[in-house]
């Protein structure tokens, strides 16, 4: 007699994330976690969030505190899931605490043209409400309508909002520090471009305005958007 086969529970599929991307430029515990105080509100913006730990700035051959590291990121809401740019070494005492080494985002990698230069984008004709987020891989979003509060919008190239920006907008999200955010009505939580952010309030010279937002360096630059 045949047994009846027991249905699997289990489903493997891929899936596309986007994630926050954490760079470290000193290994000191406590220089992280007198950094992580001192952003005051704007920890907010990335607690409960996935973060990979980017160590492109620190020394290959330093053995890393990434045991103390995980539990200040972890008091302070943050989650890591993985590290990239790092040596095989210290990619071995990663995941000995269960962060994996994330070679396809190495920055030693070979590069891909810039996004903003390619022909893939999005264009989104609806407003987006709190707790959406609408992403253009590959290319440039147009959004049409207004970006509340809470929304999120993300694209590889540069954002583009003709209508209210109230939530969050990030641009040059795989690096493309020519990437720029425009919109018709400044009014944003938080402007990222390449990773570099930027929270904002109604005491911005700029707020309720056209504006447009670049990167220069490690700096991000707010301008009047002129017609």
């Amino acid at each position: 007699m045949n047994a009846t086969p027991t249905k699997s529970t289990l489903r493997l599929s891929g899936g596309v994330f986007t994630l926050s991307i954490l760079r470290l430029t000193h290994a000191s515990a406590k220089t992280l976690q007198a950094e992580l105080a001192a952003q005051g509100p704007a920890l907010r913006l990335v607690q409960g969030a996935a973060i990979i730990l980017d160590l492109t700035d620190i020394d290959p051959s330093l053995s890393l505190p990434f045991s103390e590291w995980l539990t200040i990121l972890r008091e302070a809401g943050c989650f890591p899931i993985g590290v990239r740019n790092v040596s095989d070494e210290q990619a071995e005492a990663a995941a000995a605490l269960g962060l994996p080494h994330l070679r396809g985002s190495d920055a030693k990698a070979a590069s891909a043209p810039p996004a903003s230069n390619t022909a893939a984008g999005s264009v989104f004709s609806q407003p987006l409400r709190s707790g959406q987020r609408q992403y253009a891989r590959g290319g440039d979003l147009v959004c049409l309508g207004a970006v509340n509060a809470g929304a999120e919008v993300l694209a590889d190239g540069h954002v583009h909002v003709y209508g209210p920006l109230r939530g969050r907008a990030l641009a040059g999200v795989q690096g493309d520090e020519s990437a720029r955010i425009f919109c018709q009505r400044l009014e944003a939580e938080l402007v990222a471009i390449a990773g570099v952010y930027m929270t904002l309030d109604a005491e911005h010279p700029l707020w309720g305005k056209a504006a447009q937002v670049s990167l220069d360096g490690e700096h991000l630059h707010i301008i009047a958007l002129e017609n």
